[in-house]
This record gives C-alpha cells, structure tokens and sequence, in this order.
C-alpha cells in the first residue's frame, strides 16, 4: 500500500504548524512607526565652543500655529513630544545673560511683539509650570520677524557664524526668532597666542599662519600679523594660502604693490601644481583687480 497520502498528511500538518507559528512570531514582533513630528540632533561649534540641539519637528499641515496651534502668552516647549535640550561645552552669552556650560531644557513664551526664551536646569521637568525659580538659568527676550514665505516645519538652527558669536533661530510658519549666542573664544585664543610666543619655543608654520589670520580677521596688531605670516613662509614658502593670507594683510596695511606681488606669487606657486585650484586662482586675481 502507497505511503503517499500519510506523507502529504504529515507534509501539510508540518506546514500548517510553520504557519501558526510564524503569525506568533510576527505578533510578537515589535512594529515601529514614524513620528508624526520627527526627531533630530542639531550640532554647530561657534568658534571653539560646541552647542547641540536635541529637539522634535512638528509640521505645520494647513494650520495656524502661532496664536492659534501655540497659544500666545503661554509657555510652549518650543517643540513636539519632549522639551527641547540645549547644550553648551563652554560658558557663553545668551542674549545678555550668562550661561555655564552644560545640559538645558528650552522653553519659550510667544507673543506677537516679543517672545520670553526660558533656559532650565531641571531636565525631568515636561513643562516650564514644573520648574522651581533656583531651576532658571537664563531669561531672555527676542524680537519676531516675519518670514516672506512660511516654513512648513518647525527648525532650530544657526546662521551668521562669528568666530565668537552667532544668531540662534526658531522658525516655523511665519515668524523667525532670533537670539545672539556669544562665546568667550576670542579671549581664549588670544591667551593662547601669547602664551606660545612667550614661552620662547620655535612654533610651527601652521601656528603663525592661524595667528596671523586671526589677527586679520580680527583687525588686530596688523604690523605683528604681517611678522607672522613671514615666518609661517620662511617654514613653508611653497604654501600658496600663506602668500595669499600675507597679500591681505598687506592689501588692510594700504601696502598695495607689496600685496599685489605676494598675489601673484600664490598663482605662480598654484599654477606649477599638476592640478592648480582655479577657485583659489581666481580669488587671488580677484584680490589683484581689486588693488589696481
């Protein structure tokens, strides 16, 4: 007698038990779904100081969000989901108030005319009504502007990028907010410099070319930006930016045939490259045009 229907019998009980099985198992997988208002991480260095923003982006659909979404006059967590995170690596200016470095929640008060920006050091608090006043680390306030055209998604970022400043922005639907951020790095770099010119030790080539761009950029000691990026050239005179940085300083000192003839020697040393930077030759020339 065949054995063939007892085979199938068995080959489809098996299968039948692989099925319940595997809808078991897909039951008990866990199934993740976007977020309505995405997460993100935003991190900028404003000079030598490192601020990161951890903060969720709701979308605006077709609504009315400030007096209407988010009410005016009433604390908001500036955000979806959680209250926004700010942290700074170094003590810096908020506005007019000083900040320690460290880790903040964010709060923010709309109004039409002026918004209240709330920096907290209680970070298990969900709402600025949960803050005690030993928990406020900083308040400040904040002028709106109005935006040509609305911004679909609510972003906190940086722009106008100093080395010691930049403009922290809220944006969303049709109002900006900005707040001045400043740090205290040029301080820092400046003690820095002298204390490395004043222990007497031999710098690098890199060291006196950096001093003397933040000199220049700076606006500072002109005549000693000038002494270093000599010797920045004397340690690496096939450097083309080094003779590009010395025409400058030279171009501010009013010193323009000077600056002109280290101009043209960053395009020499750029066109004997096999590959030359035809951006950096340009802007040389550019630099060229400018004093003739």
């Amino acid at each position: 007698m065949s054995n063939t229907p007892f085979i199938l019998r068995r080959a489809a009980a098996s299968l039948a038990v692989c099925l319940i099985a595997g809808n078991i198992f897909a039951a008990d997988e866990k199934v993740e779904f976007p977020s309505a208002s995405q997460h993100a991480v935003m991190k900028q260095r404003v000079g030598l100081t490192d601020v990161e923003v951890d903060y969720s982006r709701p979308n605006k659909n077709g609504r009315n969000i400030f007096g209407g979404l988010v009410p005016f006059d009433k604390p908001w967590r500036t955000g979806a989901n959680q209250p926004t995170k700010v942290t700074v690596s170094a003590p810096v200016k908020l506005g007019d108030k000083d900040l320690a470095a460290g880790d903040y929640l964010l709060y923010t008060i709309p109004n039409a005319n002026e918004w209240t920006i709330v920096l907290s050091k209680n970070l298990t608090a969900q709402s600025l009504a949960d803050q005690k006043p030993e928990d406020e680390a900083a308040r400040v306030t904040a002028k709106p502007v109005a935006l040509a055209a609305p911004a679909e998604t609510f972003t906190i970022g940086f722009e106008d990028l100093r080395a010691n400043s930049a403009t922290l922005y809220l944006e969303w639907d049709k109002t900006r907010v900005p707040i001045k951020l400043t740090t205290n790095d040029l301080e820092k770099v400046s003690k820095g410099i002298d204390a490395a010119v004043k222990s007497g030790k031999p710098q690098e080539a890199g060291f006196y070319y950096s001093a003397a761009s933040f000199y220049l950029d700076q606006n500072k000691d002109l005549p000693q930006a000038l002494k270093w990026v000599d010797q920045a050239i004397e340690k690496n005179p096939k450097a083309y930016y080094m003779h590009y940085k010395k025409a400058q300083i030279l171009a501010k000192l009013g010193n323009k045939k000077e600056a002109i003839v280290s101009a043209e020697k960053s395009i020499e040393l750029l066109q004997a490259q096999p590959n030359p930077d035809e951006s950096a030759v340009g802007t040389s020339r550019a630099l060229i045009e400018s004093l003739r």
